[in-house]
């Protein structure tokens, strides 16, 4: 493996704390990097990789706009409570850590998806492809949901070797892209050669700055205001909002803009959104789209105006969400002569930046329990999470905004971001280990304000953060068996269970208090009680996925959790 390849996979192995074996690790790296471009979400290593029968395919994620979503339960209950339509991607990958080509390997890859995707597979699968071949099908019973007819299918060839040009190997990847295209069941097909270098872009891409260069029609400065360092208001054509902001250098949309918006997009056919599609369909109103639309807000940590372009970096969409999707759902219908209203604001301080976000979607008149962001809880939960931090060595982060602590140099297994703290919550909190593993989207939408209630102790959202980032390097330095990794939902559950049982028995005053000391240690009293736990609960570490998925597991792991009556190690 070359040197850069290498340092990369071994800083990612240390900061996401890796618990697999090499290859795994690899496999997971590779998956990570090519997930980072579709997605903002956070991403769990134990979601990266599978167990069981290899047919040639490492890596196979779905889709819905930017969401990634992990289970064919988690996309039934979308297309059930949602009308909407919905951008379909489908991602596949085939890692390889060698550092050679070789065609037959890359013939396998392409023969693997069009048997998976074909009526009658031939090939032995995996729980995970089986269950993502159902997914593959649920799609196309709701095709007429699919923006633009079909999905889009990207499959990549990671490879640790250099690029070749060796024309048997550049016909193997050509044949591959005919064969999936064959299928017919795709708008847009893509079969990549994926060789070392594209790996390094992509590492560097995952958590890199945001950058662009934003040529303007005109633009003003406002005037200076405190804690906010830059702003300005300008003119633009659409033609280039598209293509120098909402798309990436590479032409692929940039999937991390919106993660500061209130709203995710509403589709097309939404009410506010069916006007503005109908202005950019209508060539006489076309013209006069800047001036019948509110605009965009950005928010950014740079703003710098540069002659008649003005550079931004680091920046989110905070207001603009349906403006930008629309635009980019019907990039076809604009030309040149349509323009757009931008609002470029220079600020780092997170009160500063809730109050734009906020006054912003008040205007478009978007409810109190949309402001994610802002809502009292987390902002309390963040400040909760800085003291107690300030006074432990595993300090943990609570991330309420994404990027707030990119430039501090912090192990991203140590940040808990909103999503992932609601998997935690749920898990420990609310008994919910299947919420957490096959729901994550839920926790953050409908049971948001279920999930930071108003006056939930933050301890139990640190408490239960801190057994999962435990648990994960546990894992990670080989204390517990790797295939306990896509257990760790139910571990925590039943550790929960346990320490509200007998925390008095252990001689301490609160249930948090002996869930954290049940995950702190590395080996002695504690570590003991809990790698007993696990044995007597999961014995077993190679459940399938039907079982992994069924309601009676959390019952069964619950009624084996041991009751303790001393205070005796």
């Amino acid at each position: 493996m070359h040197l850069v390849t290498k340092s990369y996979f071994d800083t990612f192995c240390r900061d996401f704390a890796a618990p697999f074996k090499e290859t795994k690790n690899f496999e997971a790296f590779c998956n990570y990097c090519i997930l980072a471009r579709y997605t903002g979400d956070s991403i769990e290593l134990a979601d990266l990789v599978y167990e069981g029968e290899d047919p040639g395919i490492d890596g196979a994620f779905l889709l819905l706009d930017d969401r990634l979503v992990l289970s064919l339960a988690e996309l039934e209950e979308i297309f059930a409570t949602s009308r909407r339509e919905f951008s379909v991607t489908f991602v596949f990958t085939q890692v390889k850590s060698s550092t050679s080509w070789k065609k037959k390997e890359i013939d396998s890859f392409a023969i693997s998806i069009t048997d998976l995707l074909s009526e009658n597979p031939s090939q032995p699968h995996a729980d995970f492809l089986k269950e993502f071949r159902l997914m593959f099908k649920k799609v196309f019973e709701h095709i007429g949901r699919v923006q633009g007819g079909l999905p889009s299918i990207y499959a990549y060839f990671m490879t640790a070797a250099e690029d070749t040009d060796a024309v048997e190997i550049n016909g193997a990847f050509s044949a591959g892209q005919r064969a999936i295209e064959k299928l017919g069941v795709s708008s847009d097909t893509q079969f990549s050669k994926a060789p070392k270098e594209a790996i390094h872009e992509l590492w560097l891409a995952a958590d890199g700055p945001v950058e662009a260069r934003l040529p303007t029609v005109g633009y003003a400065p406002f005037p200076a205001s405190s804690k906010i360092d830059n702003a300005y208001v300008a003119t633009v054509l659409a033609r280039d909002f598209i293509d120098k902001v909402l798309k990436s250098q590479d032409g692929s949309a940039r999937k991390k803009l919106f993660e500061e918006n209130v709203r995710d997009f509403l589709g097309v056919d939404a009410d506010v959104n069916s006007e503005i599609a109908n202005t950019l369909n209508h060539e006489e109103k076309r013209s006069r789209f800047g001036l019948m639309n509110n605009g965009v807000t950005i928010v950014a940590s740079s703003v710098r105006p540069a002659g008649q372009e003005i550079f931004i970096r680091d920046f989110q969409i905070v207001n603009g969400c349906q403006t930008s999707n629309v635009l980019m759902a019907l990039d076809a219908e604009v030309g040149t002569s349509t323009s757009l209203m931008v609002k470029l604001i220079e600020a780092d301080e997170p009160s500063v930046i809730d109050d734009i976000v906020r006054a912003t979607n008040r205007q478009s008149k978007v409810e109190d329990a949309q402001f994610v962001s802002t809502l009292e809880t987390l902002r309390t939960l963040e400040q909760y999470f800085n003291a107690r931090g300030a006074k432990e060595s595993n300090r943990l982060y609570f991330e309420r905004r994404r990027g707030q602590y990119a430039n501090e140099n912090v192990a991203p297994v140590r940040i808990f971001d909103i999503r992932e703290a609601a998997r935690c919550f749920a898990a420990t909190s609310m008994m919910r280990p299947d919420l957490a593993s096959r729901y994550p989207n839920r926790l953050t939408g409908e049971l948001l304000n279920d999930v930071f209630a108003p006056g939930t102790p933050e301890e139990d959202y640190y408490s239960s953060c801190f057994a999962h980032y435990r648990l994960k390097m546990l894992i990670s330095n080989k204390k517990f068996d790797g295939r306990y990794s896509k257990l760790r939902w139910h571990i925590m559950t039943a550790a929960s269970k346990f320490a509200a049982e007998n925390f008095k028995a252990w001689g301490f005053s609160s249930k948090n208090e002996a869930l954290y000391s049940l995950f702190a240690e590395n080996e002695g009293r504690w570590f003991d009680k809990l790698e007993s736990l696990i044995k007597v609960v999961l014995p077993d570490p190679d459940l399938s996925r039907d079982v992994l998925k069924s309601p009676p597991l959390t019952a069964t792991v619950l009624s084996l959790v041991p009751t303790e009556k001393s205070n005796k190690p």
